[in-house]
């Protein structure tokens, strides 16, 4: 990547003077589902890192639109492709169900789209251990959800309590929630980012924290991220002009960002509760979009 251009989105990672080649480490490939546009990016190991300065794996991007000036039936539509996805990417066991970790500071807007999410979560848990029957006659999947917060609030590392609390839950996967960085300001709020490969929470602007994946929690983690703030430099390099060193720690976001991330965490919370309660007849009924 170059030195001045910030994103976490794998399909802007490519420097815009590579163009795409069988050598170039980065194959993509775009279709289209239900009117959404979706984009499989594949980084591979050697060269592709050394571009994209990301993990390799397969990273898929969803474009919506902005779906918060959208009706409901498009929102529902969304929510199903998505739900599509993040069931292709949970493993095929899910004896031990789902353990969900939505990250990020919920008092500010552009980065709280990790713990609006769990809050639209159907957390079944509990009942499962508490009330079988009850479990069982609704037809729900098994799923957990922990807000980690940040470490200035928490003084803990998040990977330190998600790993705490899939120790206890023993889930078959663990699925991360985050807000990302764009380099592009069309993609904000408007891209929804899947992975297996994992995430470090704060990266996107410049706050990385311990990387959050199967190596450290010990299961499958499946990463969620929308992007909501694009940096400053970033943002002048993208205009054409120079970025410049004052800028640097300076990040923009929608005087819209309070409806857009409230509207993208219903969005997965409606497709995290349809990919996991898949026996129960409308999960949305309990928490609709």
């Amino acid at each position: 990547m170059l030195k001045n251009i910030r994103t976490d989105l794998a399909v802007e990672s490519r420097p815009p003077h590579v163009e795409q080649g069988a050598d170039d480490g980065v194959m993509t490939r775009e279709t289209e589902q239900s009117g959404f546009k979706l984009t499989e990016t594949e980084i591979c190991k050697g060269r592709g890192e050394e571009l994209t300065g990301r993990a390799a794996g397969l990273y898929i991007s969803l474009d919506t639109g902005k779906l918060w000036l959208e009706d409901n039936a498009r929102r529902h539509s969304a929510a199903a492709v998505l739900s599509g996805l993040i069931t292709r990417l949970m493993p095929g066991d899910k004896e031990g169900g789902v353990l969900v970790a939505g990250l990020g500071n919920e008092d500010i807007s552009a980065d709280s789209i990790g713990p609006k999410t769990v809050g639209r979560l159907v957390v079944t848990h509990h009942l499962k251990r508490l009330n079988p029957s009850l479990y069982e006659g609704l037809g729900f999947g098994d799923m957990a959800a922990v807000v980690p917060s940040v470490l200035g609030k928490t003084g803990v590392e998040s990977r330190t309590l998600i790993k705490a609390a899939a120790d206890c839950v023993k889930p078959a996967c663990v699925i991360v929630v985050d807000a990302l960085a764009a380099r592009s300001l069309h993609r904000l709020a408007t891209t929804v980012q899947l992975t297996c490969v994992g995430i470090s929470p704060g990266s996107g602007v410049c706050n990385s924290r311990e990387e959050i994946s199967e190596k450290t929690v010990g299961c499958p983690v499946i990463a969620i991220g929308v992007p909501t703030v694009v940096d400053v430099p970033t943002l002048l390099w993208e205009a054409g002009g120079t970025p410049d060193e004052a800028a640097k720690g300076f990040f923009v976001t929608p005087k819209e960002s309070d409806v857009m991330t409230r509207v993208m965490a219903e969005l997965i919370a409606a497709a995290i509760n349809r990919a996991v309660h898949v026996n129960t007849e409308d999960p949305d009924e309990y928490a609709p979009l």
